[in-house]
């Protein structure tokens, strides 16, 4: 069956990620679509209480969880997300999740909200974090599930999502940045690299240099998470600018009838949507 997106419609998109502060992978573009009217849902598997506490008077680690959400919850107001949902799965252990509870979980939200959008994780993580791999392949199977109408019928009508983007970093930003090629994440002994992805995953590039500020006031809210080391906790206005104009997404999957050329918005190619229950078109 083909549905045309109706122009009274809000554009309504779901993003589902692990940690708070991981929404700022697409920061921007959260805020940009958000002001143009878009209906935004951030959903957070984890509420962040293993994270390093990087402040020295804002959390301890029996206040930390809570610290977090609050954080996430300002990081809201200020790209202007409009709901703030969670998931409560522990933080560094979503892999121990089992992936039928979790889409058993996030399928009713699927439903419920019916997005338009959804955006995730990489396969890679963007970098190898163990949640943010967990949360990709949970996500990946709730898409899949969620337009099966023989799926847990309990939860809803089935729902096809048209759109699955999963952020993208190009090569060009590792030489936009000096030392962003070296950078290195640590966590439990290991140091973690952000992976480059290749052009033939650059679906989609969206325009948010006119929300760089607004992005970095949503970093600002994450203040336990300001690293006086870290690479991002410090960047100047004009290196943020040069680094976060542009946002990279992969069409990772879709129901559409069509197979998309390279686009510049994530609702290019709505208009082809095809909610067909039980069968789903991979991109």
């Amino acid at each position: 069956m083909m549905y045309n997106l109706p122009m009274t419609e809000p554009l309504r998109i779901l993003a589902i990620y692990a940690h708070p502060d991981d929404e700022l992978a697409a920061g921007g573009t959260l805020a940009k679509y958000a002001h143009a009217g878009a209906d935004i849902t951030l959903v957070c598997a984890t509420r962040g209480e293993a994270a390093t506490i990087y402040c020295s008077d804002c959390a301890t680690p029996a206040t930390l969880a809570a610290v977090r959400t609050t954080e996430l919850a300002c990081c809201c107001a200020q790209l202007g997300i409009q709901h703030l949902e969670w998931l409560d799965w522990p933080d560094g252990g979503v892999a121990e999740v089992p992936v039928d509870q979790a889409v058993a979980q996030i399928v009713p939200i699927v439903r419920r909200l019916r997005p338009h959008i959804l955006l995730t994780h990489p396969v890679h993580g963007g970098y190898p974090h163990p949640d943010h791999i967990g949360v990709h392949e949970r996500v990946l199977a709730a898409f899949h599930a969620g337009a099966d109408a023989g799926y847990l019928p309990a939860s809803g009508p089935a729902w096809a999502v048209p759109k699955l983007f999963t952020r993208a970093i190009p090569d060009s930003a590792f030489d936009a940045l000096p030392g962003f090629r070296e950078h290195r994440v640590h966590l439990n002994g290991r140091q973690l690299a952000f992976v480059a992805d290749p052009p033939e995953n650059l679906h989609c590039v969206i325009d948010t240099a006119a929300w760089v500020e607004t992005r970095a006031a949503g970093w600002a809210c994450h203040l336990s998470q300001h690293n006086p080391k870290g690479m991002f906790s410090n960047l100047p206005l004009d290196q943020q600018k040069l680094v976060y104009s542009r946002e990279y997404f992969r069409l990772l999957a879709h129901h559409l009838a069509v197979t998309l050329p390279p686009h510049e918005a994530l609702e290019t190619g709505l208009e082809f949507a095809v909610n067909v229950e039980g069968q789903d078109h991979a991109g």
